[in-house]
């Protein structure tokens, strides 16, 4: 039998307004290719009990709702209020873009290979939602799914488009959202590192090499997915009109450091001696492709948490930690020089350019006093650069 020939499972509680959307989209058959195992079933039939990167999340997690209890998330609680809003903002994004387009989203892109399902997947789709939706409230006077900006049917296309024309003022948008997978294995308790800036052949060698030495498990920065991040981005926007931004936003939630998981992205995208966005030089050697810096006006990094994800909110990453906001954002001084441009991106997104970074790695070493050891790697990293 169908799911959709089936009632939707949440009828014991009053949902009938609250989560119409679910009921709908559970109702009229657009959930019914979806896997058992797919995430969003698992919470409307609660049935969730874990789910991929959880424990990342719990550590990025401020628990401002009590969500997370004795280590573990409450996942009776979490199901309901995941539900919830999951309904709120997929209705309100099926206002602004359409059903059609929400439809096809939410069969495909959301289904995250329908019964080759794949988590990963369906978690960049909820990134997607958290910044459509936290973009959509800005009283923009037309929005566009997966905007055609190259006039192609063939063409790639950005996520989404906002406009807002009155008379002579207007104002263009456009938008794509990245997210890595989750790395097949963690490191909670052990001591790990990941070098933030890019390093040679032979100081990859001696780092790893000594860190093989003092029992610290070396991990390597994910430089080459952000690369395929950048190319993507750049393959899909055009050159900006001088009314038009282009914004690459990556959750970079994945890695073993609470609350800050971004600034792995950030410094290797930053940092003095050789980051992508601030050393074009560098950029062209990892195979960047330079008219990115062409086309797109800012870049923000950021990292979800439990209750992000719950409520599926980017006002989340303004949540203070001991790093500040969990967000840094990139701004392209090629397309966005002057004090209204900025000004303008900071109405749209909220943010203020960040300052560059100034880390040579990042580093869990709860379990390791040894001082020296701790020197030896600044000495050996800083002196071994690309």
């Amino acid at each position: 039998m169908k799911r959709s020939q089936r009632p939707y499972p949440r009828q014991d509680v009053s949902v009938e307004c609250i989560e119409a959307f679910l009921i709908s989209a559970w109702t009229n058959g657009w959930l019914d290719e979806y896997s058992d195992n797919h995430f969003l079933i698992r919470v409307i039939e609660r049935r969730l009990n874990d789910f991929i990167g959880s424990q990342q999340l719990i550590n990025n997690n401020l628990n401002q709702y009590n969500i997370v209890k004795n280590g573990r998330i409450d996942y009776e609680e979490f199901s309901n209020l995941f539900c919830i809003n999951f309904s709120t903002k997929m209705n309100g994004l099926l206002q602004k873009f359409g059903e059609k387009h929400i439809k096809n989203f939410v069969m495909n892109q959301m289904s995250a290979g329908k019964r080759n399902y794949n988590e990963n997947a369906f978690f960049e789709a909820l990134s997607e939602i958290s910044i459509l939706y936290f973009l959509s409230g800005k009283g923009w006077t037309k929005y566009e799914y997966e905007p055609l900006l190259n006039h192609r049917e063939s063409a790639k296309n950005p996520e989404a488009r906002f406009e807002y024309i009155n008379g002579e003022e207007q104002l263009f948008v456009n938008v794509e959202v990245k997210s890595p997978a989750f790395p097949p294995t963690t490191h909670e308790n052990e001591n790990i590192i990941i070098p933030v800036i890019l390093l040679s052949e032979n100081g990859i060698k001696l780092v790893k090499e000594y860190c093989q030495e003092i029992g610290i498990v070396y991990l390597d920065p994910r430089v080459k997915k952000l690369k395929d991040f950048l190319n993507s981005a750049s393959s899909k926007f055009t050159k900006p009109t001088n009314d038009e931004y282009n914004i690459l936003y990556i959750n970079w939630s994945f890695r073993d450091f609470p609350s800050n998981s971004y600034l792995e992205a950030w410094n290797l995208l930053t940092n003095p001696i050789n980051g992508i966005l601030t050393n074009p030089a560098y950029a062209e050697s990892m195979e960047v492709d330079l008219e990115f810096f062409n086309k797109v006006s800012a870049v923000v990094v950021y990292t979800e948490s439990v209750e992000g994800l719950m409520f599926q909110s980017f006002n989340h990453v303004w949540q203070r930690n001991k790093e500040g906001p969990r967000f840094r954002m990139w701004v392209n001084t090629r397309l966005c020089e002057s004090e209204k441009k900025i000004e303008y991106l900071f109405n749209i997104t909220g943010m203020n350019p960040s300052k560059n970074s100034s880390y040579l790695f990042m580093c869990n070493l709860e379990n390791h006093d040894n001082y020296d050891a701790f020197e030896r790697l600044i000495y050996l990293i800083s002196n071994n650069p690309l």
